[in-house]
């Protein structure tokens, strides 16, 4: 019983002094931030490959002396979240501005592909393709204009239908560059146009593309809001003259 209680006992001591030690260290540590001593950085938690996008789990802050930095570090974990690896950080590396970059820098079109959303390809010519205007950012309307059938044994009409509305142009040919970079190259003739879509919408586009023609609506950049457009018939134009407004 005697050893049962000198054992407690010990712990007991061990615990406390463990328990001032960490405390001791804690106020030593915000002793030495106040007076400037110490800078927070941003390290790695894990190693983190090259060509991935940061997430703040990878992330950690941790105080070290300014003698020891160098470079552009960053110094809030915001500066560093959605950004990408230029190369391997390793775990415990303190994250540099000249390691990272945005997904429009890398100039590849995968790092433009937000979650959930998929790049598409169509193609068109400078009459569908709003006459070779089109700049990676814009954002467009579709219309698509098939033949179909309204019913069994009846025959095919020609139909213009919204598919998709407010998608982004990623690209136009091979170029992910900005409006005032492409001023000057060559426009005209049949034209390949990129945009980030949902997978249900890259669905209606490939079908729409393969069965039949489209046409792009350029938007304004401060127009965002959805429209409703019901589908238009061949027989509308002489039989209800008034949808056409």
């Amino acid at each position: 019983m005697r050893q049962k209680l000198l054992w407690i006992l010990f712990f007991s001591l061990a615990l406390a002094t463990s328990l001032s030690v960490y405390f001791y260290l804690q106020k030593l540590e915000e002793k030495y931030q106040q007076k400037g001593n110490f800078q927070p950085v941003v390290v790695a938690k894990e190693r983190i490959p090259a060509r991935t996008p940061i997430t703040a789990s990878m992330l950690e802050i941790k105080y070290l002396p300014p003698g020891y930095l160098s470079g552009q570090f960053i110094t809030e974990t915001h500066e560093a979240l959605g950004k990408i690896t230029r190369s391997e950080i390793l775990q415990g590396e303190i994250l540099r501005q000249e390691k990272l970059l945005s997904g429009k820098e890398t100039n590849e079109l995968a790092f433009l592909v937000t979650p959930g959303k998929r790049a598409v390809t169509i193609a068109v010519n400078d009459v569908s393709g709003l006459a070779g205007l089109l700049r990676p950012g814009d954002h467009v309307d579709i219309l698509a204009t098939l033949d179909a059938s309204p019913g069994p044994g009846q025959d095919k009409v020609s139909i213009t239908s919204l598919v998709v509305q407010n998608v982004e142009v990623l690209s136009v040919d091979q170029s992910l560059e900005n409006a005032s970079s492409l001023e000057g190259k060559k426009q005209g003739g049949q034209r390949n146009i990129t945009l980030l879509v949902t997978p249900k919408q890259a669905q209606s586009l490939v079908l729409s593309s393969e069965k039949g023609s489209l046409r792009l609506l350029l938007r304004s950049p401060g127009d965002k809001d959805p429209i409703y457009l019901p589908p238009l018939k061949i027989y509308d134009l002489i039989s209800k003259p008034e949808v056409i407004q």
